[in-house]
């Protein structure tokens, strides 16, 4: 063997080995920097109550799901879209931070409203009240999918270094045989040679793999949306730094590089540093969440709330030499989650001022709970699970029982009720017995399938405001039945008159007993509304039901009606026989009330059209004039008791407010309908409904 090439053939081998070895420690180095990077820090902000439903989400997730904040905030994981397999993972999950108080973190697929399947990170982490018991859920999740792509390309890179290793130990098997032969063939140290210069392309071609791989790397850090820094030492010098990092702080990545961070940053020192320094000496890992930070800048304070993550930078030989940290900002999510407890604490301020009590029922797990002022009202001490048929049907008093179960069936229905719920009834407390009186108002809500799914709502105790009102109606109904009997023997005294002055020249004697009569009648049509009234409101307005034909009894009484009046035309367009189940004199007494109404309330001359009509399994009977009409702010009100419209027109027609209002109670007991159609100056037309 030729000295000088035995000699060479070591250097070049001994440089090769160097090389790989240089190449590997960079890779190794990249690879540890890369893995570190790509580490998460959420973009999506969200909060799960721990009945599973979000009660919060930020833009970002709502433009995920595709949704706006109503249509997605109070709706379950499997209403947001999410597949069984993925909703019931996340419900153990939450079930898991509320049992053991720790974050939890997990990676998952879900479709993107507008970019398809992505990959995302997530991480899930307990939030406490005052007792230190788990709330609520908050997670944040961010975007990993490019992180994925990243890391299938490093294992094809890591690949193509596996292949050129085990060629690299091909070759040196070849070399170790060469060297044996040279000093016998300089052919063969000429093969050497060729396989070395192969060797040599190969490295090189081996390390520009790694600087691209490197080169792409430096630009994710670059370009990511996160703040990246890495600082080496105890002195925290600016190994690496990207432009996101730098706009936190209000500096270019050219004023961080090599430089102290805190001598550009000393306000931060304080805060800051003590995590660092314990994150690099025990060589563990920290997160950090909502932490607020300030720095200034020209004397410009720049100031929010950071999500980090703290991680040891470790060399070939696992010893730490610096930290890296990522910074997500999350200033309008943490302002959100303020602004959040702000509504939370007004809101539990203001429940308490009123007094409300406040329910809600998951129709689709068929649960109900019920907060403390709720409890009280139905007469419950304890804290256990109440439910529908146990606490809510038992708690009903018998006299409004059918009645709130029947309206809470069509609540349920939402081309009925559009989910709107407004009662009043009484309760029995299961246990003290006492009786209270309730108003509850609540909403349904209902899936894409006008399905119902969810019922809240609030109850207020009304006893007091109830007994005043029976008080009251006691009291009308004492004076109005005590004015009946001086009332009626007047009336048969102005009847004995008229007939004794029938053949009576004196003709201002026979007009005035006339009006008196008038009067009289008019003084018992008044005193019987309020005796209607105060029956109705003590619940002691019989409604005694037959069978009848409703077109004939219309019929009967427009006749009735124009045999008093010459002023106005009254109209009635017949149909065949209609029959219904219902109380007679009571719908008798709607349809006077509606066709006077009529003729009182426009001007004489006019043309007052009664119709009575078969609408699927309805009658509908309607009352059209041609009078002043309703503004749009007096039509939702003209059924409300003693209710009067103001206006010049009305200043001199007499009333009390209570014939639409009592109207609209004895339709409503026979389960009809009642509205109005109308236009200021235009008339009205006034409609009631009844089953057939």
């Amino acid at each position: 063997m030729i000295p000088g090439m035995q000699v060479k053939e070591r250097q070049i081998t001994e440089a090769a080995k160097e090389t790989i070895r240089e190449a590997y420690e960079l890779s190794n180095q990249q690879k540890r920097i890369y893995e570190t990077v790509i580490s998460n820090t959420p973009d999506l902000m969200y909060v799960f109550g721990l009945d599973y439903r979000f009660t919060y989400a930020n833009t970002a997730l709502l433009s995920m799901w595709g949704k706006s904040y109503e249509n997605a905030v109070g709706k379950s994981l499997l209403e947001n879209g999410y597949e069984p397999w993925h909703a019931e993972m996340h419900e153990r999950e939450i079930d898991q931070v509320k049992m053991t108080k720790q974050p939890i973190r997990g990676e998952v697929s879900f479709p993107h409203a507008t970019l398809g399947r992505r990959v995302y990170d997530y991480i899930l982490t307990p939030v406490f009240n005052e007792q230190g018991e788990v709330e609520a859920v908050a997670g944040t999740t961010r975007d990993v999918t490019e992180r994925k792509h990243w890391e299938e390309s490093l294992a094809r890179t890591s690949e193509e270094l596996q292949a050129i290793n085990e060629e690299l130990a091909t070759v040196n098997e070849e070399l170790a045989a060469v060297n044996e032969e040279q000093a016998s063939s300089n052919e063969e140290l000429t093969l050497t040679n060729d396989k070395l210069n192969e060797t040599r392309q190969e490295l090189e071609e081996a390390v520009k793999s790694i600087e691209r791989s490197q080169s792409r790397f430096q630009n994710l850090v670059r370009e990511a949306n996160i703040g990246i820094i890495v600082l080496m030492g105890e002195e925290m010098r600016v190994e690496i730094v990207n432009k996101t990092y730098g706009n936190l702080i209000g500096r270019s990545v050219e004023e961080l590089l090599g430089h102290n961070l805190f001598e550009i940053i000393p306000e931060a020192e304080r805060d800051f540093r003590p995590i660092i320094e314990d994150v690099r000496l025990k060589a563990e890992t920290r997160y950090l969440f909502d932490v607020p930070y300030h720095v200034y800048n020209n004397g410009e304070k720049l100031e929010g709330y950071l999500n980090l993550v703290y991680q040891p930078y470790h060399e070939n030989d696992q010893s730490v030499t610096g930290v890296i940290i990522i910074c997500q900002e999350v200033t309008e999510q943490v302002q959100a989650k303020i602004n959040l407890q702000s509504a939370y604490e007004q809101l539990r301020l203001s429940k308490e001022a009123a007094q409300l009590g406040f329910f809600d029922m998951d129709l689709n797990r068929g649960t109900m709970e019920w907060d403390a002022r709720c409890r009280e009202l139905f007469g419950i001490s304890h804290n256990d699970t109440v439910t529908y048929e146990k606490d809510f049907v038992t708690g009903l008093h018998p006299d409004d029982k059918d009645r709130i179960l029947a309206i809470i069936d069509k609540v349920f229905i939402k081309s009925v009720s559009n989910g709107i719920y407004d009662v009043e009834y009484r309760t029995v407390g299961v246990e003290d017995q006492q009786i209270r009186w309730v108003r509850a108002k609540g909403q349904a809500y209902f899936d894409q399938n006008d399905e119902p799914v969810r019922f809240v709502g609030s109850v207020l105790d009304i006893t007091e405001q109830k007994e005043d009102e029976l008080r009251k109606n006691d009291f009308i109904g004492m004076v109005s039945h005590e004015l009946k009997t001086p009332l009626t023997s007047l009336k048969a005294i102005i009847q004995m008159a008229n007939l004794k002055l029938k053949n009576t020249d004196d003709a201002f004697l026979a007009g005035a007993m006339e009006k008196a009569n008038v009067q009289v009648k008019r003084m018992t049509n008044m005193i019987n509304g309020f005796l209607n009234v105060s029956r109705l409101e003590s619940a002691k307005l019989q409604i005694d039901k037959h069978k009848f034909d409703l077109a004939e009894m219309i019929e009967e009484t427009v006749k009735e009606i124009n045999l008093t009046i010459t002023s106005h035309a009254i109209e009635f367009e017949r149909i065949n026989t209609v029959f219904v189940n219902a109380d007679r004199d009571k719908i008798i007494s709607v349809a006077t009330n509606l066709i006077s109404n009529a003729i009182k309330y426009s001007p004489k001359g006019k043309v007052v059209e009664v119709k009575c009509e078969v609408i699927g399994d309805n009658v509908q009977v309607s009352v059209k004039d041609e009078g002043m009409g309703l503004k749009p702010q007096d039509v939702s009100k003209v059924f409300d008791r003693y209710f009067r419209v103001e206006s010049n027109h009305t200043r001199h027609i007499a009333g009390f407010g209570i014939g639409l209002y009592l109207s609209a109670e004895i339709i409503h007991r026979h389960d009809g309908k009642i509205w109005v159609e109308s236009e200021s100056d235009n008339g009205s037309t006034f409609y009631f409904s009844l089953p057939i």
